[in-house]
This record gives structure tokens, C-alpha cells and sequence, in this order.
């Protein structure tokens, strides 16, 4: 099934990507501008100081170059998510496997998830992606299943978490799924307790829940 047509903005071009990014970059590795400025507004003949204009060259450079990568990196990939939005095809993600890889970017996990992914005239395959996952997303991983964007013609995908159904630990530990034994219900709960996913009295609630399925 299409996704329909949203209301998508255009991604950035990559000039709007590389000024924020270049500013941002220079603060950060402001030493070379600074040795920059200083060599040139030194005297030529003076032998003590003539390094700092070509280590500032040089430092200056590849604050342009890191930046440069860095916002092309960012438009491709803000080019790729809006031909899925724009023009790809719903499907399903079946979670083979999640693990955390204990780094934390802009203070969220980073996950790398193991899907089957499958839908309507799309031949099911494996995927595998080292991504970023919101911390209030994190427990849909335990859900078994994840709405996914995915280009026919390219196999690109990606998880749809704006459409993914944010799941409580209540209704984790509840009957949706009664064929799952409790001990692995139990053992997920006990994982989301332990990153801090679920405060002790959703964690309690929900523990008496599947104590009372038993």
C-alpha cells in the first residue's frame, strides 16, 4: 500500500545544511580562525610566530572539509527520508533482534536492530540498522512488529515512528500477546526497569498483571 500523500516539506538544500553546520564547526575549532587571523596580521619577517598562519591554514581546512562531509551527509539523508515519505510504500518490520551499543547520541541510545521486513508485493528480506531510537521509543522494539517505509525500487527503508503505536508497559505485560511466556514478559519488564524505561510503579503494576495471567 502507498503511503498517502502528506504533507511533506522539501529537505534543505545543501547550502542551508553546510552554513549552520560550517558555523557550528568553526566555534567548536575556533583555535584554527584564531592562529589564522593572527598570522596574517603579523609581521612576515618575524621567525617566531610564522607558523601560526599555516597551522591556522591547515586547522581551517579541515574544519571546512569535516563540515562540508557533514552537511552532505545530512542532505542526503533528509533527501532519502522524504522520497519515503513522499513516494514509498508501507510494510511491516518483524523484530529479529535489538541490542544497545552502550552510545549515546544527543543523549539517546543507540540501537542496532535486526528486522524481517515484509508487506503487500514486497518479498520479505532482512535488514539491519545501526540507528538512534528516541527513548520513549525504545519499548516498541518489544512489541515484535514496527510500521516501516520502504522504496520498492531501492529496498531503502525506514522505521515509521510517527505511525508506530506507543505502547505502555501495562499493555506490554497484558493479554495482546498471551501466548508469551511469562518468564520472557517478565524478563522484558526487568530490562526496562533496569535502562530507566518505566518507573517502579508502572514496573509493579505491571509485574502483578502477568503474575495474575499465571
Amino acid at each position: 500500500m502507498s503511503v498517502p500523500a502528506p504533507d511533506v516539506p522539501p529537505p534543505r538544500s545543501f547550502a542551508r545544511n553546510l552554513v549552520p553546520t560550517l558555523a557550528f564547526v568553526l566555534l567548536a575549532g575556533i583555535v584554527g580562525p584564531i592562529f589564522l587571523v593572527v598570522g596574517l596580521s603579523l609581521p612576515a619577517d618575524d621567525p617566531n610566530d610564522a607558523w601560526l598562519l599555516p597551522v591556522g591554514i591547515a586547522i581551517t581546512v579541515v574544519d571546512v572539509l569535516v563540515a562540508v562531509m557533514v552537511a552532505h551527509h545530512r542532505t542526503d539523508r533528509q533527501r532519502r527520508t522524504w522520497e519515503l515519505r513522499t513516494r514509498g510504500r508501507r510494510a511491516r518490520g518483524r523484530v529479529l533482534s535489538f541490542e544497545q551499543t552502550n552510545v549515546r547520541i544527543n543523549d539517546q541510545p543507540q540501537v542496532v536492530i535486526r528486522l524481517l521486513i515484509e508487506g503487500d508485493d514486497i518479498a520479505p528480506f532482512e535488514a539491519q540498522a545501526r540507528t538512534v531510537v528516541r527513548d520513549v521509543h525504545v519499548p516498541l522494539l518489544h512489541t515484535g512488529v514496527l510500521p516501516v517505509l520502504i522504496d520498492p525500487e531501492t529496498d531503502a527503508w525506514e522505521i515509521d515512528w510517527e505511525a508506530a503505536q506507543v505502547v505502555s508497559p501495562t499493555a506490554l505485560a497484558g493479554s495482546a500477546e498471551p501466548e508469551r511466556p511469562a518468564a520472557e514478559r517478565l524478563a522484558e519488564l526487568d530490562d526496562l526497569l533496569r535502562r530507566d524505561l518505566v518507573s517502579r510503579e508502572e514496573y509493579d503494576a505491571a509485574r502483578a498483571r502477568i503474575l495474575e495471567d499465571l
